[in-house]
């Protein structure tokens, strides 16, 4: 070889593990069923969780009658907190992967994120400043890839203190969580004499979102495991951080009852540890059938919205105002029990049907 000619540069190996597509499109999927059914009422598995007055799983606690803690812990309360756990997990890969163009990514993505978010609330809301999950998302995003250039073990430390920080605001500062007058109406561009700050608390506060980078610092932790390919540190690191966090968010939760327990709204530490321990187990589950038992065949339907969860998320509202204007609406909406449920059930294979007609076809949105 001529040494005047240029040598390519090294191609680093995708890193691919299915249950983690697997794990994303559970999450997505569910996170479609429960925003249609939020509206319902008298869905079944009604109960107290965690603490919250009596109500069906498939809403938030902090929606249950008489909760104006918004205390509790439902399935749905865990949508979010996998998400973020998710968007960690894949983060060690991502950086592995991108080499020198790695803070090019990292800072378009987390412009894009938050970006995005506007758009999507808009689509729903109205146009103005909104502050959601997917902007929450964007910031838990560059937190987790800023922190992964420290070592494990400050990470660690770095998820303690950050949380404990949140803690320490949220019990001292009433604006670290909530902002505006909340019985006023929001402020848009249609509407401008709204509440200029309610916009900013659609989802949480822009600062208290770091409570979400917890839930995504923790992700990487378990994401190094998996660049390791080997099942028993996998396995390992899983059973590890799903137990440490299970026990210290429970922990939190009941002794200092009700200042630390565990809240959406706020996204209160005692709730970003706990689900994100509870994330680590879910995964696990999903790795052991999938990647290590290869039994794959019954994950196929998650996998059509984990590999294209982005757009998956944004089809809802445009799916929604198409059928609304083909006069359909009131299939969708004021229903109850286990009819919602079934209504339910059949939006989200609609919206699974379009989305698997993009993936035949090579529509995909990633950012």
């Amino acid at each position: 070889m001529n040494s005047n000619e240029s040598t390519p540069p090294l191609q680093t190996e995708r890193v691919h593990i299915a249950s983690i597509d697997a794990f994303r499109g559970f999450t997505v999927l569910s996170m479609v069923f429960v925003l249609q059914v939020a509206g319902y009422s008298d869905l079944p598995l009604a109960r107290s969780w965690f603490g919250s007055p009596p109500v069906t799983t498939f809403h938030h606690a902090a929606d249950a009658v008489g909760n104006t803690s918004g205390i509790g812990l439902t399935f749905t309360d865990l949508v979010a907190p996998f998400f973020v756990f998710i968007v960690g997990m894949v983060l060690p890969m991502s950086k592995r992967r991108r080499g020198g163009e790695w803070w090019k990514h990292v800072g378009t993505r987390t412009g894009l994120l938050i970006a995005l978010g506007v758009v999507y609330i808009s689509l729903i809301f109205g146009l103005s400043y909104w502050w959601g999950i997917l902007q929450a998302i964007g910031v838990a995003y560059f937190m987790g890839a800023a922190l992964l250039l420290l070592p494990q073990w400050w990470r660690w430390a770095a998820v303690f203190a950050i949380a404990a920080f949140h803690l320490f605001m949220s019990q001292t500062f009433f604006w670290w969580l909530h902002l505006g007058n909340p019985t006023a109406p929001f402020f848009t561009v249609a509407n401008l004499q709204g509440d200029m700050l309610r916009p900013l608390t659609i989802h949480c506060t822009p600062w208290a979102s770091i409570s979400y980078g917890v839930i995504t610092l923790v992700g990487t932790l378990l994401g190094e495991s998996i660049l390791s390919r080997s099942t028993r540190t996998i396995v390992t690191r899983s059973l590890l951080i799903g137990s440490a966090m299970c026990v210290a968010g429970y922990l939190l939760h009941r002794i200092n009852w009700p200042v630390y327990a565990m809240n959406k709204e706020t996204i209160s530490t005692s709730y970003a540890f706990f689900t994100s321990g509870v994330a680590s187990f879910t995964f696990l589950l999903f790795y052991l059938f999938i990647d290590v038992a290869q039994f794959k065949k019954w994950a196929w339907p998650f996998i059509v919205f984990g590999s294209n969860a982005l757009l998956g998320y944004f089809l809802q509202p445009i799916v929604r105002n198409f059928v609304y204007a083909l006069g359909f609406r009131q299939y969708l909406v004021g229903l109850t029990g286990w009819t919602g449920m079934a209504y339910g059930v059949g939006w989200t294979a609609l919206i699974w049907s379009v989305l698997l007609w993009c993936n035949k076809r090579n529509i995909f949105w990633k950012i």
